[in-house]
């Protein structure tokens, strides 16, 4: 386990794609989440995430994006947030670019994760390499979106969620960053299928609830014991302090 601490002094300093290439560029393949929660324990703010979401934060989440063959998503946080097409600016395609391992396609695809295959209105009617994969069970009405995604329809009654991080891998994605939200995470947890875990905590108070005061039947865990990772680095930069785990 590294125990290495690295300050950055100030934000005008750190270059944000040197940094995503010193600390986060090593990963070959598998399931890398990546989320933002404030000090008290909250992953969004009035459902948002951006309010806890710094300058360096954000450049780092364009960041992992570029580093990844697709970005997994929930649908509710797709719809939330209006996600799109992964766009990469110049400085972002240099550092995609200047990785060894060649990629199956020139930006990360996105892929979003639906029962109902309700889609945000900003991945719709897109040319066909941007659009994004639709992932949903063989029993979902995909017959609205048919034609404006590329379909993995997986399990029955539900999405087989192991299966369809099989069918991205046979599609030669096999760098998967999941953007949450809680639910997909806590089904990849579930599955076992979270191999790293990109945490920066937000130096702020939400004041909206405390997980480890909720009722334990809305938090009770089907996992018989927690999943256990190491650490790898615990970076600070202006009182965000990024995190990052391994399996």
């Amino acid at each position: 386990m590294s125990d290495r601490v690295v300050r950055e002094e100030t934000a005008a300093d750190l270059d944000v794609a040197a940094f995503a290439e010193r600390y986060y560029a090593d990963w070959s393949e598998g399931v890398r989440t990546n989320m933002v929660m404030s000090i008290d324990g909250s992953v969004s703010f009035r459902g948002r995430v951006g309010p806890l979401s710094s300058a360096t934060d954000r450049a780092l989440f364009h960041a992992l994006r570029a580093l990844s063959d697709v970005v997994l998503v929930g649908a509710a946080t797709a719809r939330i947030e209006n996600y799109g097409p992964v766009a990469l600016s110049d400085e972002l395609a240099a550092l995609r670019a200047r990785d060894r391992r060649p990629w199956a396609t020139e930006s990360p695809r996105m892929a979003i994760v639906s029962l109902s295959c309700s889609l945000p209105e900003r991945s719709l009617d897109l040319p066909p390499e941007q659009r994004p994969i639709l992932i949903t069970s063989a029993s979902a009405d995909t017959s609205a979106v048919r034609d404006k995604a590329e379909m993995i329809a997986v399990g029955e009654d539900g999405i087989d969620l192991p299966a369809a991080i099989e069918e991205l891998r046979k599609r030669g994605l096999r760098r998967i960053n999941c953007e949450g939200g809680p639910s997909l995470l806590n089904t990849l947890t579930e599955a076992d299928l979270i191999d790293e875990l990109c945490l920066t905590m937000a130096p702020q108070l939400t004041a909206e609830g405390d997980p480890a005061t909720e009722s334990a039947a809305a938090v009770l865990s089907p996992l018989e014991a927690p999943r256990r990772f190491r650490l790898k680095h615990a970076l600070v930069h202006d009182d965000d302090l990024f995190l990052r785990y391994m399996r």
